[in-house]
């Protein structure tokens, strides 16, 4: 009797509750030659209800939500509804709500393309470059197509020569566009940049301009 006193507690004497999880969204199944390109949640809010000694447990499970794209084949704005019999819980919980429920995706094809390729200097004041030639002159990108459209050339990584005149010569990498998921197609490209650096004179400004005496 003391033993099914003791069962009947651990599982009925708790009483049920309810609980708040941060859940990952895990997508899953995206073709290779498609990227989404809009910022998704990185979690959802998963609430459940059952056995407080079960969402004890619950809470040290690794639980992801996971949301199946591999149906999508053209570019476009596909919602999708998270569905609540995806993420597996135990017996004994049930899951009452997911917030958001519903997922926006832009989706858009992976293209390549050939880009220009611009030399980006930063220099102090007083000096500038001039005689500047880049090789190669265009690099491969792969990206997708809306990001790519809207870009016109590509810049180096900053390049900071030795501060000194006369020519240089200098290994170089690619700037990619913060933030996008643009990359080169050869990431083992090698990119020089030569060119000559010049010291600026400071212009001579008379003595009457500036206040002092002949």
């Amino acid at each position: 009797m003391i033993i099914s006193v003791a069962l009947w507690l651990q599982v009925h004497g708790q009483g049920e509750g309810s609980a708040s999880l941060e859940v990952p969204l895990q997508v899953e199944g995206l073709p290779a030659d498609m990227v989404i390109v809009n910022d998704l949640p990185d979690h959802v809010r998963v609430t459940v209800k059952g056995l407080q000694s079960r969402l004890k447990d619950l809470r040290q499970k690794a639980l992801t939500m996971p949301l199946d794209v591999s149906d999508i084949t053209t570019p476009g704005v596909v919602a999708r509804s998270l569905q609540l019999t995806a993420l597996a819980v135990p017996a004994g919980v049930r899951i009452e709500k997911v917030q958001p429920d519903r997922i926006e995706l832009q989706v858009d094809r992976v293209i390549t393309r050939s880009m220009p390729l611009h030399a980006h200097f930063e220099l102090p004041e007083g000096w500038k470059v001039r005689l500047v030639s880049i090789v190669p002159i265009e690099v491969e990108l792969a990206g997708p197509e809306v990001w790519l459209d809207s870009l016109s050339k590509v810049e180096t990584t900053p390049i900071r020569p030795e501060l000194k005149n006369g020519l240089f010569r200098v290994k170089t990498g690619v700037e990619s566009p913060s933030g996008k998921a643009i990359r080169l197609v050869d990431s083992k490209v090698e990119i020089e940049v030569k060119g000559e650096l010049l010291q600026i004179e400071a212009p001579v400004i008379p003595n009457d301009l500036t206040g002092g005496k002949k």
